[in-house]
């Protein structure tokens, strides 16, 4: 309690909605209401609803508490382990009239509702929670996202201790009155929920202590060992692994040139699916004839049926009793092949059950025609099904009596052949063969541009054993396996005899090489790796809720960074917040942030003290938490510039070379 009464009355919290899982603890709720009287504390419950989570929040009403306590005793009821959750129809039964609740589901924040399960609900909806800024900008910036981003702390009291930091994460709501129908009528307009109290959507709060960050470009700077690296590594530890930090240095391991294997590496990593997606109709390819019998099997088969053929042509005056019965040559029945069929059932299945698309379906295709047509696949499928059964038991009667009749008979049986299939595979084998040389030979996979460099896969035909064993990323042994690579079909066979993984064999066809190319079209350098590594990392960044760069400067000149990286930062800083720590001009100013914060170290009465201000790029003065007042323009001329007398004489000899 006293955790919880501290995090209200610090981060100054109007409202609060107690929403356990699946439970509501009327006591408990009380105690709460009783031990703060300045809040407004809202009964609630987080109910597991078909495999997602919504909060069902009601008024603080006496009336509308005591009906609530029955329906969450339900919920309760139904929810017996971490596993269960509440049918839709169940949940609309037990809470009835959903009018009566602020409903918000879990949107991007897992477990999510579904989205049919959303649309059914849609009447009932105004918004939906989410987990980062991110996620809150993005659908408050969407015209065609119609819920309000709510961002909750996820408060929980009993995993914390007095004194450690508190979450800062709350929704502000323009709003005169507190109740449901209120609050309801509220998120109803997105521009009346914002991520701060004063600045809208422009700030949000980043520490416990009041430090506001902008949702926008962050610039920090400062002089060494103010807090710098501190601050960032702070911001780093709240998000975790949402977080992209590059921190100074990263890039050129400890100063060191990035690596030109380690480079490869990467790329690789981050575009095998790429690779994978371009390969994988060959892949198909190769499963299927990996499952067709060998070439040579095919052949051993052809002969034998000859050599029977001709034998039983030689003894054709020899024939007995057994041999002159019309079972002793009868040829099996062939079975019909359903896969076609069953896929195609499947797909009507779809048409017919399909919730997304619905409109656009039936807009076309007649829900009636499709049900009957449902039912004469199946009767079909099931015809034939039986037929193939009664095809399979005669094959095996007639097998049976065939084998007891060449016991007792001199004349050896002509064996059954499937003349057609064995045609038909030699005709794949032979197709294979034209696809195999053809996705061996040089060619393009898939090009990239970042910034002035293009990043290219390319595949080529290999050039020895070794490659192709490097190419599939195995330790079986391929000596020799290389003279059969110009006969597709016979190196395919024998990559199955060396043992190699059938899930690989399609490596084994064409070998892929990752270049990185800079404007110029060569090879990128050293220094050029560092530089495109970097640029890939800010974009990576937008699958992260936020960017933190710590000195890019140390590893990059001013020119890369106003000509490429400044960009870059800049787009990301329109998703998503972003936060460069800096002693830079080019980085600092030039890229025109949004906020700036200023670390500052002194010594007051003997002993340190550190502070952050910070405030707006035009503000006169930038403010810390406690009040504190700095100017702006001093400490940025000092921070980017060394100073105004530096800043004059560097400024008088761009001034002389100029004129000369």
């Amino acid at each position: 309690m006293n955790v919880l009464k501290e995090y209200v009355e610090k981060m100054h919290i109007d409202v609060i909605a107690i929403t356990n899982h699946d439970l509501f603890d009327y006591n408990n709720y009380m105690v709460i209401q009783r031990e703060l009287p300045d809040t407004i504390v809202l009964p609630g419950i987080e109910v597991d609803l078909e495999k997602g989570h919504i909060l069902v929040i009601a008024d603080n009403k006496d009336d509308v508490i005591y009906e609530f306590i029955s329906k969450c005793d339900a919920v309760k009821e139904m929810i017996r382990t971490e596993h269960d959750s509440i049918p839709l129809d169940d949940f609309c039964q037990i809470f009835g009239d959903l009018n009566n609740y602020l409903l918000i589901p879990h949107y991007d924040k897992t477990p999510s509702l579904t989205q049919p399960v959303l649309d059914q609900l849609s009447d009932y909806i105004q918004a939906g929670e989410v987990t980062s800024i991110k996620k809150f900008l993005s659908m408050q910036k969407s015209p065609e996202e119609r819920l309000t981003p709510v961002l909750f702390s996820d408060f929980r009291c009993e995993e914390m201790v007095e004194g450690a930091p508190l979450p800062v994460r709350q929704t502000f709501l323009d709003i005169n009155e507190v109740s449901v129908g209120a609050l309801k009528l509220c998120l109803q307009d997105k521009n009346k929920a914002t991520l701060s109290e004063k600045d809208g959507n422009k700030l949000f709060q980043v520490f416990d202590d009041g430090q506001m960050l902008s949702t926008g470009l962050n610039i920090m700077y400062g002089k060494r060992s103010t807090g710098k690296s501190f601050t960032m590594d702070k911001i780093y530890e709240i998000y975790g692994e949402r977080a992209k930090y590059i921190e100074q240095f990263d890039l050129l391991n400890k100063g060191q040139e990035y690596g030109k294997e380690q480079f490869v590496s990467d790329q690789k990593i981050r575009l095998e699916s790429k690779v994978a997606e371009y390969f994988k109709p060959f892949k198909d390819i190769v499963d299927k004839i990996i499952l067709l019998p060998s070439s040579h099997s095919d052949e051993t088969e052809v002969e034998n049926y000859l050599n029977a053929l001709m034998k039983k042509a030689e003894m054709e005056n020899q024939n007995d009793i057994y041999s002159n019965t019309k079972l002793y040559e009868e040829t099996s029945f062939g079975l019909s092949a359903n896969d076609d069929l069953k896929k195609l059932i499947e797909a009507v299945k779809l048409l017919l059950e399909s919730g997304s698309y619905r409109e656009l379906i039936d807009k076309h295709l007649d829900k009636n025609s499709l049900t009957l047509l449902l039912k004469e696949l199946v009767d079909l499928y099931r015809e034939r099904s039986y037929e193939n059964v009664l095809k399979q038991l005669t094959n095996s009667i007639m097998s049976a009596v065939k084998a007891d009749l060449t016991l007792y008979s001199a004349i050896p049986p002509v064996p059954d052949i499937d003349l057609y299939s064995i045609v038909l595979r030699g005709e794949q084998r032979k197709c294979f063969e034209k696809i195999a040389n053809s996705v061996k030979s040089n060619g393009d996979i898939y090009s990239e541009n970042k910034g002035r460099f293009t990043i290219k896969v390319c595949k080529r035909p290999y050039l020895n054993a070794s490659d192709i064993k490097k190419g599939i990323g195995t330790s079986t042994p391929l000596s020799g396996i290389y003279s059969y690579y110009q006969r597709p079909i016979v190196y395919l066979e024998k990559l199955k005899e060396y043992g190699v993984e059938s899930s690989s064999i399609h490596k084994a066809f064409a070998g892929v090489d990752y270049v990185v190319l800079n404007d110029d079209g060569l090879e990128v350098s050293g220094g050029e790796r560092s530089e495109f590594v970097f640029i890939q990392k800010i974009q990576d960044a937008q699958l992260y809720d936020i960017l933190l760069i710590d000195e890019p400067e140390s590893s990059f000149d001013n020119v890369f960074l106003n000509n490429q990286i400044n960009g870059f930062i800049k787009k990301m800083s329109d998703i998503m917040p972003v936060v460069v720590s800096t002693h830079n001009s080019t980085i600092g100013r030039s890229i025109q942030p949004d906020y700036i914060i200023y670390a500052e170290k002194k010594v007051e009465d003997g002993a340190r003290v550190f502070r952050r201000y910070s405030g707006f790029p035009g503000d006169k003065k930038l403010v810390a938490v406690d009040g504190s007042e700095i100017s702006n323009f001093d400490v940025t001329l000092n921070s980017l510039e060394a100073g105004a007398d530096v800043y004059d004489k560097r400024k008088e000899i761009y001034e002389v070379l100029k004129s000369r």
